[in-house]
């Protein structure tokens, strides 16, 4: 009878975790194929259009949220990096998801924080429809909660510790009265995670098709020097982008209300 040596355990452990996280990612990398493929396809077919989200294609709306849940790996990081956020979301959190879309962001939050509640807002009704119906079928109903919302119309009573603004669904012009709205809705010493689009390279050409994956999208390509000023206007402290250590093609920056 053969023997399993403890290099042969551990290689096999090893071969186990590195199953299980392959099987855990597959949703965000075949949501991130779907969208580039989807979205490369549209632009071929109307290249002239006006940068606005009105896509009502289920298949490109849900892959583009089942990319979106790679985002909570990359908000783990960042609460790794910066304790105090990361104190906010192990407790009984409140966490606000602006431009929740389809709701796949929402459920892997809830799975990653399971004493969290989430409130997921959006003015994009088809997107919603398809929400509800992920979030049914994930039996999360009792913890995320999905309303059709503005995100300038947000009660400014504070009840939030932590809040997700996707800034590439945004036009520039909303963002500093959403940077100021979603301040009011925290509560003293709740985080604002801001995110902005990645590149897939280092390079200048990756880095325009991003530009141009953003601007389609409706939202205005911002940098660090573009946002965080932003931030402080709006009221916001300790300001900061997170250097990426994550998959996920999203870049986020950080800002604190007082308290």
């Amino acid at each position: 009878m053969s023997r399993c040596t403890p290099r042969c355990a551990r290689s096999l452990r090893s071969s186990s975790a590195t199953r299980r996280s392959t099987r855990s990612s597959r949703p965000q990398i075949v949501g991130l194929a779907q969208t580039f493929i989807a979205q490369g396809a549209e632009l071929l077919a109307d290249p002239g259009r006006a940068g606005a989200w009105t896509q009502v294609d289920a298949r490109l709306l849900q892959g583009i949220g089942r990319m979106s849940m790679g985002i909570a790996g990359a908000i783990r990081a960042a609460a790794e990096r910066v304790p105090a956020l990361g104190d906010r979301l192990a407790g009984p959190a409140e966490i606000l998801d602006v431009g929740t879309g389809v709701g796949w962001l929402a459920v892997a939050l809830a799975r990653a924080y399971t004493d969290a509640r989430v409130v997921g807002i959006d003015i994009f009704e088809p997107a919603l429809a398809l929400a509800r119906a992920n979030v049914g079928a994930k039996n999360l109903q009792d913890r995320i909660e999905l309303r059709q919302q503005n995100v300038l119309c947000l009660d400014p009573t504070p009840v939030f510790d932590v809040a997700w603004l996707a800034l590439p669904f945004l036009p520039a012009e909303i963002v500093p009265p959403a940077l100021a709205a979603v301040h009011g809705s925290l509560k003293p010493g709740g985080w604002l995670i801001a995110g902005t689009f990645a590149a897939a390279g280092p390079d200048r050409l990756s880095e325009l098709l991003m530009d141009l994956r953003t601007v389609r999208s409706g939202g205005k390509p911002w940098t660090a020097a573009d946002l965080l000023p932003l931030l402080d206007v709006a009221g916001y402290q300790d300001t900061q982008p997170i250097p990426r250590t994550w998959a996920a093609p999203v870049h986020l920056f950080l800002g604190r209300r007082a308290g």
